[in-house]
């Protein structure tokens, strides 16, 4: 029943104004407009840097070359002002990977350039994932049997009854492979990792990109190094965090939301 609902809820949903895609390495309007968005800038850029020598992420690679991903573009990071546009964004880009069963396809969100140290980087992204929810949304965000507490390690972000692994960019970002120009979150269904795993490429992969991380940085990231998949949270900012972290998630009423 729970998937049942999920489906019905995500199923009617459809991109905005905000929401693109590559073609011909340019990135187009899914619903095919003109736009004052820098997305001839942010395309070259994602190339640029997904392209390094040893770029550590091979699952980013992957969905670069396959143009098997998304790009959204919204306001000030943490501000809550483009929530609704995110989060509606979001729940199309599930029922794309649901309806592909793509293993890569992933969820570009662009915002606004800002100069954030990488704390008040942490801060904000922590600010807009919990407008993306509210506490009348957690039953049908998370999926049944979930971890929904954020204190507990095994927290997870969900929407639409999926959970995600983020990725955090920004200019200031102490790790050469989360340098972007703008403050961005790359989103990444957790069950493409179950699909990688039933094919037996999931162990393998992670190994390449920690052998890719320490010749592209010179030392493997200390989050991922220690933390591995037993703590994802901690890992998404990519800011380098103590073992007394505490998750800034929230789960706010709508009500409390702009």
């Amino acid at each position: 029943m729970f998937h049942e609902q999920v489906l019905s809820m995500t199923s009617t949903q459809s991109p905005t104004e905000h929401l693109f895609r590559p073609r011909n390495g340019e990135l187009v309007s899914f619903l095919e407009r003109e736009t004052s968005f820098p997305t001839s800038m942010v395309a070259a850029e994602i190339k640029q840097r997904l392209t390094q020598k040893d770029y550590p992420c091979v699952a980013a690679l992957r969905s670069y070359h396959k143009d098997e991903y998304q790009v959204g573009f919204y306001g000030n990071l943490g501000s809550g002002q483009y929530w609704r546009q995110l989060r509606r964004d979001l729940l199309f880009f599930l029922q794309e990977q649901k309806k592909t069963s793509s293993i890569f396809l992933s969820f570009w969100a662009v915002f606004e350039e800002e100069d954030f140290t990488e704390e008040s980087f942490e801060q904000a992204l922590w600010k807009e994932l919990s407008f993306l929810t509210s506490e009348e949304d957690r039953e049908n965000d998370w999926p049944k049997n979930s971890i929904t507490d954020p204190s507990n390690p095994g927290f997870r972000f969900a929407l639409g009854g999926s959970e995600f692994f983020i990725v955090g960019l920004h200019s200031r970002s102490a790790r050469k492979a989360r340098e972007f120009s703008k403050p961005a979150l790359i989103f990444n269904v957790f069950d493409q990792f179950d699909q990688l795993m039933k094919l037996g490429q999931y162990q393998k992969m992670v190994a390449v990109n920690r052998e890719r991380d320490q010749r592209f940085q010179g030392a493997m990231n200390p989050m991922v190094e220690k933390y591995g998949e037993t703590w994802e949270s901690i890992q998404f900012s990519g800011r380098t965090n103590p073992e007394t972290w505490k998750c800034p998630f929230k789960f706010l009423k709508s009500a409390d939301k702009p």
